[in-house]
């Protein structure tokens, strides 16, 4: 390719401004086939410039005065030629070591002032080529809408600076090494001399490193000696500090807010001065000098240690990582993502009581998603016909223990098992609980550990380590009420630990009656965001509406028995809490359905979320769960579809906040927007009994619309609910500057 590296800057001189076109050559001296493109080609494509410089290396001097005194040369003949349109003058500018313009050698049309004009304009030169490399060169990769970019030890944010992409062209590695030059220069301030070795962040920079070095080498000044990677911050966390690299020269490729040039300040000891970032949001940095900053996106987004909540991470591995995506895909919740368990379980629970959210039975530890009355569930209606079943079929003769949970109910459980083996013939010979359950007394014989409700089964899992020591022989049979798990494949790992024996072992086996995967720790966010919230509002007021009063005071109550009957705000047409007003599509309607607690449809909702994200019976092509690199979003249409309060409710508490981010989509935002306005529009009648949920999934980023639709949309909801909640305004008015 004869292709030099051209860029237009906009010099001023004596008030006038002139329009420079620059043509870079690299390391070497221009030659006649690269004059010839450049002026009958790439020229071509400026409009009028005052002035045409070809920039090379001072060392090149000599050779092209060489040419001027030879009247047949080549070079000369092409630099001669002036076609239509040409500018008045070209010229020739040499650079330094330091990568300054020392030499200016006017080839046509001198024009008085041009060569004060290069020579003092050198470094604006340097960046305005720099600056039209970075825009050709796409550095800044957006993530696909829903993602997040994370590096290791690294914040994530929804952009990623890929400086290796400034490389792409031998010319361009070129250019930044002529950029990079006055490093050299700065970094010998501190007195400690030239730096004989250079550290890259990346192993990619090398093409820049070696250009650095052939320019240093053909300016007949020592090179550097070492040339080493250190891999960005894992290296830095993981090697410590590094050999020589007081006195090196870091080059870090990219960092959006010099954080890894201050962690190699911190961890070698190094100056500020032997430091520099090649791009970066931050104009300028205690910590290192930046080459190039570039402007920050105005939708730029970057997470807070721990923020990740239930956005994706793409995280980089490796330095030539490309992002691929599909486009984002809106899922519509039907039927088919009901799990096949789900209507005879929701019977036997439904109006039974069974379930709490919220709720804070562990002192110190977060709330559980769901919490299990225990006494409620031994009680509910087929449960003790399958307790009795499972007796049956998985008891054996040579039963010997039973081992239960702490709680009454266990307990209960325990000497109906004991009961129901003797009308069998069988003598258990102990029962002990879990709390007092010995490992250092040893027996023979087979064992029944039974617990009522288990989440991630630390408690069974203790229990089956201390059998390994007390149990000599025989079998275990495991009997858990309800296992509210994380996740299918959380609950299938805790089955598979407690039913693996040891070799030359009897069966071991594992029966729940329920097994529903709700324990989302995301889902919990949802609710204690919303305390904070609320909590806040004592800021700017100290008496407030009934609604948010009432809000409150469930929460307080919250502290020992959970939420109860109320995980969800009240109706605003009824005043008590949502139910079903006529049947449920994801049961045959064979029995009345009303009696359905909120809670019992919020716990459904959240399994048949959990089904359509995880269970492998859900085609493909209708999980819920994003893929690698794309964002699966709930459809606008599943809060049209179901058009029941408490069952819109459901789906805002049980959906994670990836799955309501429409930010990046307008069309969907909008979509969004109109059914929310619908909604809260209806306030005080039965279509607009869910109205306080939406607007309290917008207040916490539950739900997350394009910058326009949530500004007109918050706009709109204040002005519609404020006679009803005063407290709107302090809710959705971002001007309020709620502590949350």
């Amino acid at each position: 390719m004869f292709d030099l590296m051209d860029f237009e800057v906009e010099l001023r001189h004596a008030s006038k401004p002139v329009h420079v076109v620059v043509f870079f050559t690299g390391p070497d001296l221009l030659t006649d086939t690269q004059a010839a493109h450049a002026l009958q080609n790439q020229l071509s494509g400026y409009v009028m410039p005052d002035l045409v410089i070809f920039l090379m290396p001072g060392y090149t001097l000599d050779e092209f005065r060489a040419h001027q005194a030879n009247a047949t040369s080549p070079l000369m003949a092409e630099l001669g030629r002036q076609g239509p349109g040409s500018p008045r003058t070209y010229a020739c500018a040499f650079y330094d070591v330091n990568g300054a313009i020392t030499d200016y050698v006017n080839i046509s049309r001198s024009e008085e002032g041009f060569e004060e004009l290069i020579k003092r304009n050198s470094r604006a030169i340097a960046k305005t080529g720099l600056t039209r490399l970075v825009e050709r060169s796409n550095v800044l990769k957006k993530a696909p809408a829903g993602f997040f970019y994370s590096k290791p030890s690294s914040r994530a944010s929804n952009y990623f600076i890929r400086a290796e992409d400034l490389l792409s062209e031998t010319l361009h590695a070129h250019y930044l090494a002529f950029a990079c030059l006055p490093l050299i220069q700065k970094a010998t301030v501190d007195g400690m001399g030239v730096p004989d070795t250079l550290y890259l962040d990346t192993i990619a920079l090398l093409p820049l490193a070696l250009s650095m070095q052939v320019y240093l080498t053909r300016f007949g000044q020592q090179g550097f000696v070492n040339i080493r990677s250190f891999h960005s911050h894992e290296g830095l966390i993981k090697d410590g500090p590094l050999p020589k690299a007081v006195s090196a020269l870091c080059l870090i490729s990219a960092s959006t807010q010099c954080g890894l040039a201050q962690q190699w300040l911190k961890i070698n000891s190094a100056l500020p001065s032997r430091v520099a970032t090649i791009l970066s949001f931050e104009r300028s940095s205690e910590s290192c000098s930046v080459l190039h900053t570039l402007k920050q996106p105005d939708d730029f987004e970057m997470l807070g240690e721990g923020e990740a909540g239930g956005i994706r991470l793409i995280r980089i591995h490796g330095e030539r990582f490309v992002a691929e995506h599909s486009e984002t895909k809106l899922l519509n919740i039907g039927t088919d993502h009901a799990p096949s368990l789900l209507q005879s379980l929701f019977y036997s629970v439904m109006g039974a009581n069974l379930f709490s959210c919220f709720t804070h039975d562990r002192p110190g530890l977060r709330a559980r998603t769901v919490c299990v009355d225990k006494d409620n569930l031994v009680a509910a209606r087929n449960f003790g016909e399958w307790f009795d079943r499972v007796l049956l079929e998985e008891g054996v003769a040579s039963t010997r223990w039973v081992i239960h949970d702490d709680d009454a109910a266990s307990a209960a459980l325990a000497d109906r098992a004991i009961a129901y083996l003797a009308t069998c013939g069988v003598t258990v010979e102990k029962k002990v609980s879990f709390e007092d359950f010995n490992a250092n007394e040893r027996f023979d014989g087979s064992v029944i550990v039974i617990a009522t409700a288990a989440e991630r089964g630390s408690r069974l899992q203790s229990v089956s380590r201390r059998l390994r020591t007390a149990q000599q022989s025989g079998t275990r049979l495991y009997i858990t009420a309800a296992l509210i798990g994380r996740s299918y494949q959380r609950m299938k790992e805790l089955q598979s630990n407690l039913t693996q024996p040891a070799r030359d072992h009897s069966r071991y086996v594992f029966k729940t009656f329920m097994e529903i995967p709700a324990a989302e720790l995301a889902c919990t966010n949802h609710w204690a965001d919303e305390q904070r919230l609320l909590g806040s509002l004592y800021s700017f007021a100290d008496t407030f509406s009934p609604v948010i009063t009432q809000r409150m005071e469930v929460f307080d109550r919250a502290a020992t028995g959970g939420l109860g009957l109320h995980p969800f705000w009240p109706s605003s047409h009824t005043g008590e809490p949502m139910t079903l007003s006529r049947g449920f599509a994801f049961v045959d309607g064979k029995e009345d359905v009303r009696g359905a607690t909120s809670t019992d449809i919020y716990l459904t909702i959240l399994w048949i979320l959990q089904n359509a994200r995880y269970s492998g019976k859900v085609q493909n092509a209708k999980r819920l769960e994003s893929g690698e690199l794309q964002q699966v979003l709930l459809s606008p249409e599943v809060f049209s579809r179901f058009d029941d309060g408490v069952i819109q409710a459901a789906f805002l508490r049980a959906a994670v906040p990836a799955e309501l981010d429409y930010r990046a989509h307008e069309t969907h935002s909008l979509s969004m927007s109109d059914i929310i306005q619908r909604v809260v529009a209806g306030y005080g009648h039965e279509r607009g009994e869910a109205a306080m949920e939406f607007v309290m999934a917008l207040a916490i980023g539950k739900i997350r619309l394009h910058k326009d639709a949530d500004n007109q949309l918050r706009a709109d909801l204040i002005k519609i609910l404020s006679p009803h909640v005063p407290e709107t305004r302090y809710l959705l008015d971002p001007e309020y500057e709620a502590p949350l």
